[in-house]
Parts: C-alpha cells; sequence; structure tokens
C-alpha cells in the first residue's frame, strides 16, 4: 500500500502543487537524517524545500523546532519517512528531543494564518510500537511557531485499556487506536472506534474549523470542530470522531503551523509520510488514494484454537485495512471440512448462540461446544463492495473428561498482624463448571470464619480474602473441581505468618534512628512498627486538621506521635497509650506514625489516666551538648526551664515563637503552637519561676512547646547577694579577687563614671602598680 500511495502522490501534486486551496505539502524526500534545527526556533535553510513545492527558494515556509537548546537530529528524515519517537527512549540513534514542525508561511502574511482558518491535513501514519495506556498526542496544529504553547486540533494515539481514564475501550493485542481533542484538552474528546495494526501504513485525514460557523463546504459543522477520518472514501459516509471542544475563535486560534510531537513516555516511534496541508477536504484526501477501485487486505490473520474443554472461552481475531476502514463489513464464516489446497468446503456463515461478534473482526466463544469445531475465515468488505476472506483458523472443541490444572497457586507470606488484608490467589484453567473449597488449617473455612476470612461467591471463587488478621501462623490450601470429571486437585500449601509489632522503648526507637542516619537522625525504615507505651504529655493536640499530634513519653525517653484516625484520637495530658506507628520525621523531630491507609496495622489503645513524668530540668544553654545527646536523650522529653523572664512582658501570647531570658541574659525560644488555644490570648508574667513543655525541634533547632498556660508559673526574680571585690597591697602592687568568673574588673577616675573595662580581665586575681597612680575607683560588672 505504501508503493502505491507513493506512485500516486508524486502524479497527483504535480498537477495541483499551484491550487491555491493548497497550503503546503511535504514528501519528505530529503537527503537521510537531512533535517537539524541547530536551536529554539531555528530556521532550516530554503534548499532542505524541494524544488516545485510551495516555499522552495523564497523563504515562504520552512521547519523550526518548537523548543530546546540541544542539537539532536529532531526532524530525522529515512527513505522519504520522517521518524517520530519517544522523547529520551533511545529506541533510535540519534534520540530526538524536541518537537518540529512546518510553518504556513515565514512571514505570517497569507491569508491561511491571518484569519481562523478552516484546516484539512492529510499524511500517511505507520505506528511500530503499542502506545502507552493513555497514550499521548502526536501531532498538531500550533499557532506561534516556536514561541507559543497553544496547540490545537490534537491527533492521539492509545493503547486500549479499562484503565483509560477517557474514552474507555479494549483493544486486541498489537493495535492502537486514534482520537481528536480540540484546543487545550488534556486527552482525546472522541476516539475512533476501529482496532489498527502495527507496522501498517492508513491514511490520517484531520478537519478543524476554527471559524465562527460551520465550514464552506458543510463538512464541518460545528464552530468547534475537530473531525478524525481514517481510509476515508467520503467525508459524510464514513463514521468520524467529532471533538466537542468549545473554544472561542480569536487570533490565539490561528494556526501557522503543523507539527510532530516526540512525546514523553509516549512508548515507541512512529513514521509519516505524504504530508499535506489544505484548506478543502477532498484536496486533503485525493493526494494519497483518488480511487475507490482497492480491495482490502488482512494485516493480522486468524490463529487456531485447539481446546479439549468444552464450555471453554476464547476468541478468534483479526485485522484489515483498506478503504473506508470505519465503515468496513464484517462476515465470518465456518466449514466441516477443507479440501487438498487448505481451502474451506461449503463454508456457511456463522450465527449466533454460544458465539457473538460474527459481524465484527473478533469473534468470541463464550461457551464453547463440540458443534463449534471447524475451519472459520473472515470476509472483510469495504463500503464499495471490494472485499478480502481471510486465512483459515482451525477450532476443535471435545468432550474429554480433564480435570483442573494449576496455572497459579496461592502463596506463602509474611505479614504484621492487623493488615487490611490478605488475599490468597489461585489460577486454573479447566472445562465445565468450577468449584473451589478452601481450608485453614485442613479444616472448611467460609465467610464466618476465624480471622475474618472470606470465600466470595459460596465456593466459586478463585481468591480467599482475610481481613484485618490476627497475630499467629495459618496454613491454606484450596480444592478444585469440575463437573466433567470426579477427579480433583488440591494446591500447595500457602503458610501465612502475621507478626506482632514489637515492643520497645522509646530511647530504643531514638538510638535506632540515629544508627539509621548519624548526621541528622532521619530514620531510613519507615515500614517496620513498633510498640511503644507511655505518657501523654501534652496537653492538647498540636496539629490542625482532622489528624492528631501528641507527645509520649515513657521511663526512657519521649517522642512526637502523629496519627491519621482522625478527631478519634483526643487522649488527655497524662492518659497512658499504647501506640503503634512506624518511624517517621518532620520539621518538629522524630516522630512516631499511625493510621495512614498504606499504614493499616498501626493502632492506638488508651489505657486511662497515668502519671505525667517529672519534667527533666534544661539550662538556656542546652543546645550546648552535642547533636547526638540532643537527639536520642532530651529532644521530645517533658522538660522544665527554670528563671525565666518574659521580654515582651504586658503582650498577648500568639501562635509562635516567643524567646525568654535569664538572668544572664541567654536566650531561649518558647513554642505556643495556634491550636493549643489555653494559652493564646493570655499574658504571661514578667518572670516565672519555671516554665515546662516539651522539647522539640531538631539539630541544634529546638524549642519549648507549651500547650497549657498554668505549666508558665509566675514568680518575683531571686534576690542575690553581692559579689565581694577584695584587695590585698603589697610592696606597692595591689590585687583584686572576686568570686564569679562572669563579672569583669572596670575602672573610672569618677565615681560617676565613665567606667571602662579593663582589657583582658576575664576572672581573678588581678594585679596591679599603684605607686605612682592616680586615683582610681574599681568595681564588678556583669553586662
Amino acid at each position: 500500500m505504501k508503493k502505491l500511495t507513493t506512485l500516486i502522490l508524486f502524479s497527483f501534486l504535480a498537477a495541483v502543487g499551484a491550487r491555491a486551496d493548497v497550503i503546503f505539502q511535504d514528501q519528505f524526500n530529503y537527503t537521510d537524517n537531512g533535517i537539524n534545527p541547530s536551536g529554539a526556533g531555528a530556521v532550516i535553510t530554503n534548499s532542505i524545500i524541494p524544488a516545485g513545492q510551495p516555499g522552495a527558494g523564497s523563504g515562504n515556509s520552512y521547519w523550526v523546532r518548537f523548543s530546546g537548546t540541544a542539537a539532536p537530529s529532531d526532524m530525522l528524515i529515512s527513505g522519504d519517512l520522517l521518524q517520530v519517537s519517544t522523547t529520551g527512549a533511545g529506541l533510535l540513534t540519534p534520540s530526538r528531543q524536541d518537537d518540529c514542525g512546518r510553518l504556513f508561511s515565514q512571514t505570517n502574511g497569507c491569508i491561511y494564518t491571518n484569519v481562523q482558518q478552516v484546516i484539512y491535513v492529510s499524511f500517511i501514519i505507520n505506528m511500530t510500537n503499542v502506545p502507552t495506556a493513555n497514550g499521548a498526542y502526536i501531532s498538531m496544529m500550533k499557532n506561534g511557531a516556536a514561541t507559543s504553547t497553544f496547540y490545537q486540533a490534537k491527533l492521539w494515539a492509545l493503547a486500549g485499556s479499562p484503565s483509560q481514564t477517557t474514552n474507555n475501550f479494549t483493544a486486541l493485542p498489537n493495535t492502537y487506536r486514534l482520537g481528536v481533542s480540540a484546543s487545550g484538552s488534556g486527552s482525546p474528546s472522541k476516539v475512533l472506534g476501529v482496532d489498527l495494526a502495527l507496522n501498517t501504513p492508513y491514511q490520517v485525514v484531520i478537519g478543524w474549523n476554527p471559524t465562527a460557523g460551520a465550514s464552506a463546504d458543510g463538512y464541518l459543522p460545528y464552530n468547534d470542530a475537530v473531525y478524525l477520518w481514517v481510509n476515508p472514501v467520503s467525508p459524510t459516509s464514513d463514521p468520524v470522531a467529532a471533538s466537542s471542544d468549545t473554544f472561542a475563535p480569536s487570533a490565539s486560534n490561528i494556526a501557522d503551523d503543523y507539527g510532530f510531537r516526540q512525546a514523553t513516555g509516549f512508548g515507541g516511534y512512529f513514521s509519516v509520510s505524504n504530508l499535506l496541508v489544505t484548506t478543502t477536504y477532498w484536496e486533503a484526501v485525493t493526494n494519497v488514494q483518488p480511487t475507490n477501485a482497492v480491495a482490502p487486505i488482512f494485516v493480522y490473520q486468524p490463529t487456531a484454537v485447539i481446546s479439549n474443554f468444552v464450555n471453554a472461552s476464547f476468541n478468534l481475531t483479526a485485522v484489515a485495512n483498506g478503504q473506508g476502514l470505519a465503515a468496513m463489513t464484517y462476515q465470518w464464516q465456518v466449514a466441516a471440512s477443507t479440501n487438498l489446497a487448505g481451502q474451506p468446503v461449503s463454508p456457511v456463515n456463522v450465527t449466533s448462540g454460544d458465539i457473538s461478534g460474527v459481524n465484527s473482526n473478533a469473534i468470541a466463544f463464550t461457551s464453547s461446544q463440540p458443534g463449534d469445531s471447524g475451519y472459520y475465515t473472515l470476509i472483510a468488505t469495504t463500503p464499495y463492495g471490494l472485499s478480502v476472506t481471510s486465512s483459515v483458523a482451525k477450532v476443535s472443541v471435545t468432550i474429554a473428561a480433564v480435570p483442573p490444572v494449576f496455572t497459579v497457586q496461592p502463596v506463602s507470606s509474611t505479614n504484621y498482624a492487623g493488615v487490611a488484608s490478605i488475599v490468597l490467589t489461585t489460577t486454573v484453567t479447566s472445562p465445565g463448571t468450577v468449584s473451589y473449597t478452601w481450608y485453614s488449617n485442613n479444616v472448611v473455612v467460609s465467610s464466618s470464619s476465624a480471622n475474618n476470612g472470606q470465600q466470595n461467591d459460596s465456593g466459586t471463587s478463585s481468591t480467599y480474602t482475610i481481613n484485618s488478621p490476627s497475630a499467629g501462623v495459618m496454613t491454606y490450601k484450596v480444592a478444585v473441581t469440575n463437573n466433567t470429571t470426579t477427579t480433583g486437585i488440591v494446591s500447595t500449601n500457602a503458610v501465612l505468618t502475621f507478626l506482632s509489632p514489637q515492643s520497645v522503648s522509646i530511647l530504643y526507637l531514638r538510638q535506632l534512628a540515629a544508627s539509621q542516619d548519624p548526621v541528622n537522625f532521619v530514620p531510613t525504615d519507615n515500614t517496620t512498627p513498633y510498640s511503644i507505651t507511655g505518657v501523654i504529655t501534652t496537653y492538647t493536640n498540636i496539629t490542625s486538621g482532622n489528624t492528631a499530634s501528641y507527645y509520649l513519653q515513657d521511663a526512657t525517653a519521649g517522642v512526637n506521635i502523629f496519627a491519621t484516625f482522625g478527631s478519634t484520637f483526643r487522649p488527655a495530658q497524662g492518659d497512658s497509650v499504647t501506640f503503634v506507628g512506624v518511624l517517621s520525621f518532620f520539621t518538629s523531630g522524630l516522630e512516631v506514625d499511625a493510621g495512614q491507609a498504606n499504614l493499616p496495622y498501626t493502632s492506638y489503645v488508651d489505657n486511662g489516666a497515668g502519671t505525667l513524668p517529672t519534667p527533666l530540668p534544661i539550662t538556656f544553654a542546652v543546645t550546648n551538648t552535642t547533636a547526638a545527646n540532643l537527639a536520642t536523650n532530651i529532644l521530645g522529653r517533658y522538660v522544665t526551664l527554670s528563671g525565666v523572664y518574659f521580654t515582651n512582658n504586658g503582650v498577648y501570647i500568639t501562635n509562635g515563637i516567643t524567646t525568654v531570658t535569664n538572668a544572664a541574659g541567654q536566650k531561649f525560644p518558647l513554642e505556643f503552637p495556634g491550636v493549643a488555644l489555653d494559652p493564646i490570648g493570655q499574658v504571661p508574667p514578667a518572670y516565672a519561676t519555671t516554665v515546662t513543655g516539651v522539647m522539640f525541634g531538631t539539630q541544634t533547632n529546638v524549642a519549648l512547646c507549651v500547650t497549657k498556660f498554668s505549666d508558665i508559673v509566675a514568680g518575683s526574680p531571686p534576690v542575690t547577694s553581692p559579689i565581694l571585690l577584695t584587695n590585698v597591697f603589697s610592696g606597692g602592687n595591689i590585687t583584686f579577687t572576686w568570686s564569679d568568673g562572669t563579672f569583669s574588673l572596670q575602672t573610672a577616675t569618677n565615681l560617676l563614671g565613665p567606667w571602662n573595662t579593663i582589657p583582658g580581665v576575664i576572672t581573678s586575681p588581678f594585679m596591679t602598680n599603684v605607686t605612682a597612680a592616680p586615683a582610681v575607683f574599681y568595681r564588678l560588672y556583669h553586662p
């Protein structure tokens, strides 16, 4: 078909090259590997457009790269074919990375690029790989060439799968389908319901109408219409895919080029030949096949099916190619025998019954019988009455008494107790009606069995589901029989082990995280569950939303527990809680995480009132300890800070950080979570004897988290005894001594000052010669 297409195209283009309704045509008859723009928007020299084509030597039409600055051969030509590939797929060398297209004109000054214009595009496509399930758009109109991202009239290639997010369909193996969408669509609006074969040329015709009404020829009846034809014979008699995307005609949807997309994740590559862009349907179509006297061909033939299974289900499929593809008709025939040449003898049309699809390219035997045996062929006929008959596929169905045979056995596994569900699966090949009987520890199980077992369909299911299993070891197997024989089979044993999470101390978890990451103390294992028991040390939930964040402390350490159990988890301060979760990490430090959908084996138990631990005294210089000691022994604990001065005395407490000091001027941050409403809006005292809360943070970026206002205990600053400065005079020297090394020695010639700190004086004693010195005053000073 490609050879015929090429010959007809050469003849036709010679005749229409100057026609006003042809915008441009491209046969890709360049030197192999000949198109290689050097950067985004780069112009390929006019010399690559062959003589006789619009734009040759005139600068009116050229190819551009839409994006990117690399220089791969994005427009790779081989044997008069344009090759289009997946971005970075590595399927071809060199790889293609950027989309490329051909402009309608260079100056944007022709009739086709300064008004909303009905456009028809025709080319031959040959797909070599099945696209990914949701596919990708592979060609499009474009506005603005290299600078615009406004794409229109997209052509999509898709693999058939029920997992399709839109336009669900199931295609035959090694086939694909084409669809279209208008501007801005992220998926095809319509998909043509015909399976297309790989390594097979198809003529694709796309019509796009961005004007304010129907097209002049009436073939695009809507102002937002995008139509698709594959191997068409008529614009009206062939089924088409009509897009109903809505967009308003404007300057932004004036197409001025047509391009092909190197789609990321598309799954393969395809080739394009005989590209023509016109303003009329018939010019776009007849450049490929101006005759309707072409018989169809089969590109995929039906294959034989030999079945010993009565009631077995199977399919016979074939794929034909020809003109009027979407309107092609099919008829399956069957014969009882073949002649010496292998041709069916007196074939008759297949009728329905246990067979469906007799007038499609896929016939389904839903419950085969011996009478279905025979030699099957498929007749495909074009709308013009030209037919082709497929090769012969033998079908043989016998009544042999065959027991079931396992192809998939139930599998042993180890899981954590409380996992959402474990599904045991088995697959058998068998004639007739199949029955399954599941056993647990050699006892028949049912939906009311222990561990919430569930066998669907009262014995006809090949799967067995165990919901929320308890800890322990169970052995499962399944016996399978059918109604064609009294002989059944029994599967191998599947041993299911359900583990209880290890019960550990909180210090163990902190040391475990430190061993997994000695630098940042971030755990690397977030799937192994652990059980910890301790006392809740925060007064209220400290996170927002329908989640929970509290601090839990046992006799060894403290840690944040985070849960997505919703508002059901709201323990009181002082409650004893047993929490099952996995290690996690957040900006506030190490967490034990539970309740998420992917953690069904996590849980909590509120054991009731317990006893708050004695808070650990910390100093304002607590971060001077090593990061490892801070991470394992202090962070997460219930702590208390003494001798606290509030620098913002008289100001309401608000969400966030409040900085406090001690008598020596050292600073420390207090964190007031916005959801911990008890202290928010309260006025703190000027001085607090103690402030109690939990220590959270990472490394040295820590804070004392206060969740209850009464944990700020007001008091009066302590009155301290004066620091004594003593001196001894001997031999003209005076020696000063004092007891507190945090004070510096200052001098002044006047009692009222100014006072100057003696340089270098850190601690006592200090000696100076005063034989010839003037009268000097001395004092101790603490900044």
